[in-house]
């Protein structure tokens, strides 16, 4: 095996250098995605950003070699570089991590589906999903060998703070980009007049029916800085979704470490993590009366909110960077 490119899409090489931790020794190359924020904000501009994406696949072909292995942090960049190469008949093996494929309609799906077939016939693309019920799910959907896909958990990333518990009578806060269902975040919300709420969202992600409740403050298309400063000031963090496939997982890392309780929508992802009474509360797809009884609880208890998040910390921690790392490592070198 010759040299190790990892490619990732967004940030400095230092916030992801933990991942070639297990490749000590190796002849590790970084390539970086040239990123701009407003391309995933602005539906308008979303082709740009795939623009990036297809960019960033030419650039790792064009410098490695046939002998070398291609990691990639995102997967659809993976999925680019295997498309180039099968098209122009080039070698190179490649690793696509955490594939994700949220539900799709029309022709779309048509389109992902018939990329996603071309991409994984090649010999040498091999990909991680986040559980076993994910993986089902997609070899049911696509033309997908299972000899070629891990099942590799997210990992709890070092840039991640912590903070100690604090309850505060504050806000119920509901963030992220992906497969946030705020149909029944507002519906929770009016359920419950006597308690604020704090939303944050991507605008073009947002339901055109959807109506925002009057105890309901919406933040839309904010930084990091600004979206962690939020879910830090919160009492309470709920994460309603709207299908079993992997979403919220970076929200539910940093309310554990911000010592958070929770409450999530059940999928196989978000129970690698949380088990229901243990440390979280699991609620099913849509159940906004759930998700309202389980705030009452927590706020009314602050014991209980503390325990949910003392446990919930406890079993994060085999989730490490160094555990991924070594994972990756194996996988390269199977």
């Amino acid at each position: 095996m010759g040299k190790y490119f990892f490619i990732y899409d967004v940030g400095p090489k230092s916030r992801l250098e933990w991942l070639a931790s297990a490749f000590s020794g190796k002849e590790v190359a970084w390539l970086v995605m040239k990123y701009n924020h407003k391309n995933r904000i602005y539906k308008w501009r979303r082709p740009l950003h795939f623009l990036g994406y297809m960019e960033l696949a030419c650039r790792a072909v064009l410098q490695s070699k046939s002998e070398d292995y291609i990691i990639s942090w995102n997967f659809i960049i993976g999925a680019f570089v295997c498309a180039i190469c099968r098209l122009f008949g080039l070698k190179r093996t490649i690793l696509s991590l955490n594939m994700i494929s949220h539900p799709k309609g029309g022709i779309n799906a048509l389109i992902r589906k018939k990329t996603y077939d071309y991409v994984f016939s090649y010999r040498d693309f091999f990909l991680t999903v986040n559980s076993k019920e994910t993986l089902s799910a997609y070899l049911k959907e696509y033309n997908l060998d299972s000899r070629k896909v891990t099942v590799l958990p997210d990992a709890l990333l070092p840039e991640y703070k912590e903070k100690e518990f604090n309850f505060t009578d504050s806000y119920i806060f509901c963030g992220g980009e992906a497969q946030r269902d705020w149909l029944t975040f507002f519906q929770a919300a009016r359920l419950l007049p006597e308690y604020q709420f704090v939303g944050v969202a991507r605008k073009q992600f947002m339901p055109k029916e959807a109506v925002v409740p009057d105890n309901v403050k919406m933040y839309y298309d904010i930084d990091v800085e600004r979206f962690d400063d939020l879910l830090a000031q919160a009492s309470v963090v709920v994460l309603p979704l709207l299908s079993k496939m992997p979403a919220g997982l970076i929200v539910i890392f940093k309310s554990v470490l911000f010592s958070k309780p929770l409450i999530v929508t059940r999928t196989s992802s978000v129970e690698n993590y949380l088990k229901n009474e243990e440390n979280a509360f699991l609620i099913d797809l849509g159940d906004a009366q759930s998700l309202a009884d389980h705030i009452i609880r927590l706020k009314e208890s602050p014991i209980l909110a503390e325990s949910l998040t003392r446990n919930a910390k406890k079993s994060i921690e085999k989730y490490s960077p160094q555990a991924y790392s070594q994972t990756v490592y194996q996988i390269c070198s199977a």
